[in-house]
């Protein structure tokens, strides 16, 4: 199975977002990853995931999105984590702002691992200790040892 650790590039990490709307972060979070080199057309990665938002929120409640799709535009799964400290309407199910939004892109034909991803990184979210080591993190490393030694713990 595929670390979420494995996926989740440093230069894909941005612990201070500058948006303050849900269709702006999603794109400040879109060109980290292009940046990184992960994806090939930005404006149909983002145009895919406001599609995917116009269905039903990704934004999961207690301060959590988890923006999610299947794209010709990656080889490989992918994941991008922006944090807004002071939090940002993104039509979260519990009407409360979001701080840790969670981008997570796979390849079309690859729907089981991206199943399974959702699945781990949602079980993760559920430990309290974890999301507040993510919300004090300091430096973009912390966050990759954060998820390491949560993955380590679940063997």
């Amino acid at each position: 199975m595929v670390k979420l650790s494995q996926i989740l590039d440093v230069k894909c990490i941005k612990l201070g977002l500058n948006s303050k709307r849900k269709k702006d972060v999603i794109k400040e979070m879109v060109d980290l990853i292009y940046q990184a080199g992960k994806i090939k057309d930005p404006r149909k990665v983002e145009h895919n995931i406001m599609e995917r938002e116009k269905i039903g929120t990704t934004g999961i409640g207690g301060g959590i999105a988890i923006p999610h799709i299947m794209t010709k535009e990656t080889s490989q799964t992918i994941m991008a984590l922006g944090r807004k400290k002071e939090g940002v309407n993104f039509d979260a199910i519990d009407g409360q702002p979001v701080q840790l939004i969670f981008l997570l892109i796979g390849p079309r034909g690859e729907e089981s691992t991206h199943l399974k991803l959702l699945c781990k990184l949602s079980r993760f979210l559920h430990n309290t200790r974890f999301k507040n080591a993510l919300m004090e993190a300091e430096k973009e490393e912390d966050v990759l040892n954060i998820f390491n030694q949560q993955e380590e713990k679940e063997g």
